[in-house]
């Protein structure tokens, strides 16, 4: 029945009974409300519901406001961060390509630096530096990731939410080499997060002065955490990211070492060596809410996301964890536990190694 016959009607009631008007009445209302809505929505006065806006993930991600930074050179721009821009580093607040060469393909920002592996903590502190001098008050927290790291961002999110961003503090995958760093450094394939206030103090404090941090070639992720220098030597504390259980959340391999190495035994082997933790090895390896994991091929990230946003097992349904109370300094320092820290003493002999 058309909007025209209707009104015909109504222009004779003589020619419709009591319960038929009602009925007319009614379908009238139903039109108008329905038109009503279609412009309120079209119009953008009213948003209708969106599944994904409603989610936790979504609610967080405004609090907990995460620029990521990938280092990279020319010769993966295409290889590597091409597939890093459409799969988790487009769920960053901010992504952010430092490489050595602006390529308008990938909006990547050309740092002041020569490439190579020599080149890579002066590339660190260039990138920083930008950060500091562009982004510092716009966003909470700043994760550096090499082009081969894959982030679960979510799960990042969720990690720091009890933190404010003006401790001095950052995380990561924890190594140790006593000699050099007190308190440990973090590996730097694995990806390390600093909070704002971290990454003031590294760029107020620490990279005006020779002493503290070096501008000569060293291992990036080892100088960034050195005694006497950088992070240690500015108070920034290398906080514990590890579960309740003691599970690692960042990983300085690819899943595929962490469950099913055969290296468990082996006391020699340089990961068991450096890890400031003792590393668990298995299903155990690594945390139901795990952030970073290193060495994950380009084209392989795409892989990761399917398993872990699109697959599903049928049947089974699993309860995301509660959002964590505002956390201290000293609450940073150790997970629940107590669980063991590495007796393993790292070979002086041996080089030191960066992931």
């Amino acid at each position: 029945m058309t909007f025209k016959m209707i009104k015909l009607m109504l222009k004779r009631p003589s020619a419709i009974s009591p319960r038929y008007g009602n009925f007319l009445f009614g379908l009238l209302c139903g039109w108008i409300l329905s038109r009503a809505i279609h412009v309120w929505t079209t119009s953008g006065w009213i948003t209708a519901p969106n599944a994904q806006n409603n989610s936790p993930a979504f609610n967080i991600s405004e609090s907990v406001r995460v620029l990521c930074w990938v280092m990279t050179t020319p010769d993966n721009h295409q290889e590597k961060v091409i597939h890093i821009q459409a799969t988790w580093g487009a769920r960053c607040n901010k992504l952010l390509i430092m490489s050595s060469v602006a390529d308008p393909s990938i909006g990547s920002i050309a740092l002041p630096v020569e490439e190579g592996r020599k080149s890579l903590w002066n590339k660190t502190r260039e990138a920083f530096r930008y950060i500091y001098e562009h982004h510092l008050e716009e966003y909470d927290w700043f994760f550096k990731a090499d082009d081969d790291t894959y982030v679960v961002v979510e799960n990042l999110r969720y990690f720091l939410y009890p933190y404010s961003p003006q401790l001095p503090i950052y995380f990561g995958s924890k190594f140790r080499y006593p000699e050099y760093v007190k308190q440990g450094y973090f590996s730097g394939g694995a990806g390390y997060v600093l909070s704002r206030e971290a990454v003031r103090r590294f760029n107020e404090q620490a990279l005006g002065d020779v002493q503290h941090c070096s501008a000569a070639y060293d291992t990036e992720d080892l100088e960034m955490g050195k005694t006497r220098k950088c992070m240690e030597s500015v108070n920034v504390t290398a906080g514990d990211s590890r579960d309740s259980l003691g599970r690692k959340r960042f990983l300085p391999m690819e899943p595929v070492f962490h469950l099913t190495s055969s290296v468990t035994e082996d006391p020699d082997f340089w990961y068991n060596q450096y890890s400031y933790y003792e590393p668990f090895y298995g299903k155990n390896c690594c945390s139901d809410l795990a952030i970073s994991f290193h060495y994950v091929p380009g084209k392989h990230m795409h892989m990761m996301d399917y398993l872990i946003y699109d697959l599903h097992a049928w049947g089974r349904r699993y309860q995301d964890a509660p959002l964590a109370k505002a956390k201290t300094l000293q609450e940073a320092m150790a997970v629940a536990g107590p669980y063991p820290i590495s007796t393993l003493r790292p070979k002086t002999e041996m080089s030191v190694v960066s992931t």
